[in-house]
């Protein structure tokens, strides 16, 4: 007997907010993804981390057994597809046919040696970060059959939340050394902290909160208000509050990046997460608020060189994929091996972005590049 409309939601909402509980406690991770395993029907799960070093870690995992997750980490993560999601946008889900053709992919090492023998057919990944850095992303492996428009359908209500979680575990944990940060510890983050309720009032604030209302520039309190200068990011504040009242599932996808801009051109960027629920729901009552705000400087990394060229010659992410690889590798048999798919393929790509970026050696793509880097790395 499957679930109702009712019971299907009940689930959903209370997946969200044990995906935004991850935010207080980085260890409900795994349990976590494990719901969302079950939620989906899908095989594993992870998140996976690429530093610019081309170091691969995955940070959280479910479903992969320690002998594939090390081969994956000593090996057959070089050849994973997937990376090139780092050639997408943010937030969106993609499937392994998204990298390229399904059969090259079936033919390569990667799916025969590793994916194969788990019995892993298509994974559906989003792109939770992506700057000068690394990138980070978010996997779901299926098991049987490919990542249809069914399986994207009943991903699409959670991702949002996934993403937002995710962003804001960084700012809790990378900006303090303390394990799980609750009541006591916020006023120690140096993002600022707002905690406001249902009507947008400030209930607390930290040190870094109390700076930025004392500039009196892009966010304000007006009678002890919260509020944004930019009125379509004050709409989405003042919405986003009333809403928290409602619940985890309420907080709307537009508000899971306000980009605030300063006066003199400081750009900071905000994120809402709401404290009706879970184990945060004890902070909100500690303090009468329903949803709190961080707001950090935006990391102003400049845009990689590949990204640029993806954009102004209109490359597919199989090219730019394919034009990375051969800059740095050299020979087209190189590039095969190294993206495990057949050299007629990468020929065939590379004929493409001849055309496209108006060159016709592969010399002239070295330079290409090269133009298109910035001298030095933010």
């Amino acid at each position: 007997m499957t679930d109702g409309p009712i019971n299907a939601n009940a689930r959903m909402l209370s997946l969200i907010g044990d995906i935004y509980d991850t935010t207080f406690d980085q260890s409900l991770w795994t349990e976590t993804l494990q719901r969302i395993v079950d939620y989906s029907g899908a095989h594993s799960s992870g998140l996976v981390t690429k530093s610019s070093s081309d170091v691969v870690r995955v940070t959280h995992h479910v479903g992969c057994k320690p002998h594939f997750l090390q081969t994956y980490l000593d090996h057959y993560g070089q050849f994973d597809p997937t990376h090139t999601i780092r050639l997408f946008d943010v937030g969106k889900i993609h499937s392994t046919e998204d990298w390229g053709p399904i059969e090259d992919f079936r033919n390569g090492q990667f799916y025969q040696e590793w994916a194969r023998p788990q019995r892993l057919e298509d994974a559906a990944s989003v792109l939770l970060e992506n700057n000068a850095d690394g990138f980070s992303y978010f996997c779901l492996m299926k098991g049987g059959g490919l990542v249809d428009d069914d399986f994207r359908r009943m991903l699409v209500p959670i991702v949002p939340h996934l993403l937002r979680a995710v962003l804001i575990g960084q700012i809790l944990h990378q900006q303090t050394r303390i394990a799980s940060p609750i009541e006591h510890t916020l006023d120690e983050l140096r993002a600022a902290m707002f905690l406001l309720d249902g009507t947008g009032s400030i209930t607390h604030t930290n040190q870094s909160g109390k700076d930025i209302l004392e500039r009196k520039d892009f966010l304000r309190n007006e009678q002890g208000r919260l509020v944004a200068i930019d009125p379509q990011l004050n709409r989405i504040l003042r919405e986003a509050a009333a809403a928290s009242i409602l619940g985890d599932g309420a907080t709307r996808s537009e508000s899971i990046a306000l980009p605030f801009i300063a006066h003199d051109g400081e750009r900071f960027v905000g994120h809402l997460l709401p404290l009706t629920a879970g184990r945060r729901r004890k902070t909100g009552i500690a303090y009468d608020a329903t949803v709190v705000l961080f707001v950090t400087r935006a990391s102003l990394d400049s845009m990689a060189a590949s990204d640029l060229i993806k954009k102004i010659f209109k490359l597919t992410p199989a090219e730019a994929r394919v034009l990375l690889a051969v800059v740095e590798l050299g020979s087209v048999a190189e590039t095969s091996r190294n993206l495990d798919i057949a050299e007629s393929t990468v020929k065939t790509h590379l004929g493409r972005i001849f055309t496209k970026t108006d060159t016709k050696r592969q010399a002239d793509l070295v330079k290409l590049v090269a133009a298109f880097s910035s001298p030095v790395r933010s």
